[in-house]
């Protein structure tokens, strides 16, 4: 029996994510007719057609499909061996994939940065910014090795380590009524108010939403596509928002055209954590890891 070679599956499965043969060439970095000569010799030798080829693109066939599921496991798993010998003792050497959720990772990732290079020095962090649902897949398919978000995540497959509660403040523009105030507000203040949310797909918009119906209120119809959009719509006077504390000296800083106030009482909050697959031979590196960003108590 004639095996497919790592590098083929590599290739099969860059196909599949990129959609056509010419963006997994570059993202392999190899030539077009060297990468569709090794999916002719894997088809060849699995007896199977995998991609149905046509000027707009490539598109799996039913088997090529249940393929390339079978071989991102094998990936996954074949990175997760190799893995074992990027660490030694308390030490991460070489690759390690960290995805960050968009709200986070302008304001809390260069901590964790630091703190890995600190620790790893001989590790080689290579950052992908990726919503909650796209993190969790990139992870469970071995594309990263942990991941910085917002839990819980509603799953027991991953392991997770909270580092830290993210308290909300409520932010508004300079002209604002409640800005001339310089004291905490309480949560009912939001039934009154044109709440702005990030659109779907983001954790952060759910959690500000589940805010919204503890006050009984409803979110404005209003969306921004980021956080930096979303406290310019914020300073423009469109509405308030629940903006996260991290992200509050970046976002509601001198001269942005915001102000802020905390919650009277225990304020609103979200909790931050890492997560990886619990079959990671880096798991007691990114326990130790959690250990080291969680705030002194």
């Amino acid at each position: 029996m004639s095996w497919p070679t790592f590098q083929q599956l590599r290739y099969l499965v860059a196909i599949a994510d990129a959609g056509t043969f010419g963006a997994a060439a570059d993202e392999e970095f190899v030539s077009q007719p060297a990468l569709s000569a090794q999916i002719k010799e894997l088809e060849r030798k699995l007896g199977v057609t995998l991609f149905e080829r046509s000027s707009r693109g490539a598109l799996l066939t039913t088997q090529g499909s249940e393929v390339v599921e079978r071989a991102r496991i094998i990936l996954r798993e074949m990175n997760d061996l190799v893995g074992t010998t990027h660490y030694e003792g308390e030490r991460l050497r070489g690759r390690i994939g960290l995805g960050v959720i968009p709200t986070l990772a302008p304001y809390v990732l260069p901590d964790v940065v630091r703190s890995v290079m600190t620790t790893h020095p001989d590790a080689e962090l290579h950052i992908h910014e990726l919503q909650t649902v796209h993190l969790l897949e990139s992870l469970r398919r071995g594309v990263i090795d942990f991941g910085l978000l917002a839990l819980p995540i509603g799953s027991e497959e991953f392991a997770t380590e909270a580092i830290g509660l993210d308290n909300f403040v409520l932010a508004m523009s300079e002209s604002h009524p409640l800005a001339k105030a310089k004291s905490p507000v309480k949560l009912d203040v939001l039934r009154d108010e044109r709440v702005i949310l990030l659109e779907e797909g983001h954790c952060l918009r759910d959690q500000v939403t589940h805010v919204c119906q503890l006050a009984f209120s409803e979110p404005s119809e209003v969306q921004a596509t980021s956080m930096a959009t979303l406290a310019q719509m914020v300073a423009a006077g469109l509405g308030v928002t629940l903006l996260p504390e991290c992200a509050e000296k970046i976002e509601a800083g001198p001269g942005r055209g915001i102000v802020t106030r905390k919650f009277v009482g225990v304020p609103p909050n979200r909790t931050v954590g890492l997560v990886w697959r619990k079959s990671s031979p880096y798991s007691q590196a990114f326990t130790e890891l959690a250990e080291l960003l969680a705030p002194t108590k």
